[in-house]
């Protein structure tokens, strides 16, 4: 994550990102519904959520700083693309469109993409692809990349193989900032939850995918509190966290 044009280097696997020493990600999702997060202390990322896919809605539909809603976001800013509803479906049209749009996004105030990618329409031999050229453009143009995703995997997909395929393609893609796998199911969990994707786990969508990944691994939780065990089991699977994403409001 980006702190200052100061902040130390801190390599984590094959990928860079900027944090001071010692410093994780403390990062949030505000949600243009409600009165949305401010994030918690010391957040240093905010995610502004929408759950829509196209680009112009997602920007126009935060508003932020407005009375009613979308407070302005803290630390580096990242606009969300995507989501687990039918207005966050990730198509290959979707992702074409996405591709495109990086001076769109820096000229609305976003640092950042956040993908999150919960149901994909397409087979992944033209939906890996076609991630891999949005993110390539994305970073070409200057925005930091992260991936966001439904436990281990999507969980949406047109097969199971096809899941798998995702993740491992991600793990793998050095324009990809950070990858932040979903450790809840209705954002109200009192702890988080580890289980990997149900829809895929026989097919092998397992934490085991992002053991060596090239991103930074910077899980979504539900609050700042969950943390602690989270960086725990991650150590036990052999997995190093940098910080974490935290969805509650």
């Amino acid at each position: 994550m980006k702190l200052s044009c100061a902040a130390a280097i801190a390599t984590v696997g094959a990928q860079d990102i900027f944090l001071a020493p010692n410093e994780e990600v403390v990062g949030y999702y505000s949600w243009n519904w409600g009165a949305g997060s401010k994030g918690p202390a010391g957040a240093n990322a905010g995610c502004a959520f929408t759950g829509l896919i196209d680009v112009d809605q997602a920007i126009s539909q935060y508003s932020e700083g407005a009375s009613w809603c979308c407070p302005a976001l803290v630390g580096t800013k990242y606009i969300t693309l995507g989501g687990g509803n039918s207005a966050g479906v990730f198509t290959a049209a979707a992702l074409t469109a996405i591709e495109g749009s990086a001076d769109k996004i820096k000229q609305a105030g976003y640092e950042g993409v956040m993908f999150d990618v919960e149901e994909v329409t397409g087979p992944s031999s033209t939906m890996v692809p076609a991630f891999a050229k949005a993110f390539a453009a994305l970073k070409q143009g200057g925005l930091k990349v992260a991936v966001t995703t439904s436990h281990s995997a999507p969980y949406q997909c047109d097969a199971p193989e096809d899941a798998v395929a995702y993740v491992k393609a991600w793990v793998a893609d050095g324009n990809i900032d950070i990858l932040s796998p979903q450790l809840y199911s209705s954002g109200q969990e009192a702890a988080p939850e580890f289980a990997e994707t149900n829809s895929c786990v026989a097919q092998g969508c397992t934490w085991d995918l992002y053991k060596g990944a090239k991103p930074a691994l910077a899980p979504s939780i539900v609050n700042e509190g969950q943390y602690a065990a989270v960086k725990s089991w991650a150590q036990g699977k052999g997995l190093e966290t940098v910080g974490y994403f935290k969805w509650a409001q």
